[in-house]
């Protein structure tokens, strides 16, 4: 009956798995520790998501697809090719693009969760699940990233000489910033 919201969770299921596969590689080419924690903790977060996603299934009484999943770690692993030729370090253009992938996939699983909260009162199954606080999750997760994405846009994108000027400006703004707020 639920075939087709079957094969939604399955998708995005199958993307979440890419997704983690993406996280552990940023996680291991950060050269900030706090950085590394940062994916560290977001991997964590995501593979609860992916655990929820399984219940879901299951309540409806499906299961995961073998199939799906295995064709979201390859697409990740095949996207990632790129993004390593392109080099995943800080600095390295490969870091910023693969930072707005994940900041994509971050904000189509607050999606998902918008549109299953808006399914949810036709599905007594899922009684007891407040995709609303999963929707506020993704959405600090999305601002986390998109956070770094920016920094990583400066680092990959601008000549060094250009990127740290722009870093020099930005200092000085918030320095002044607080210096006003101080009076």
């Amino acid at each position: 009956m639920d075939t087709e919201l079957q094969r939604y969770l399955n998708d995005h299921l199958a993307g979440s798995a890419g997704a983690i596969d993406l996280i552990g590689s940023l996680a291991g080419t950060a050269e900030d520790p706090a950085d590394a924690r940062f994916f560290r903790e977001l991997e964590a977060k995501v593979g609860k998501d992916r655990e929820l996603l399984k219940e879901l299934l299951e309540r409806l009484g499906h299961s995961s697809s073998s199939f799906l999943e295995a064709a979201g770690n390859l697409t990740g692993k095949a996207s990632r090719l790129k993004l390593m030729w392109e080099g995943l370090k800080p600095g390295e253009l490969g870091r910023f693009e693969a930072m707005e992938m994940l900041s994509l996939g971050i904000q189509g699983k607050r999606l998902l969760w918008v549109v299953l909260g808006e399914l949810a009162p036709w599905i007594p199954e899922w009684e007891g699940i407040v995709f609303s606080d999963l929707e506020l999750d993704a959405i600090a997760q999305r601002d986390a990233v998109e956070a770094r994405r920016l920094e990583a846009g400066i680092d990959g994108l601008l000549d060094p000489k250009r990127g740290a000027r722009k870093r020099m400006e930005l200092a000085g703004a918030q320095t002044a910033g607080g210096r006003s707020g101080d009076s």
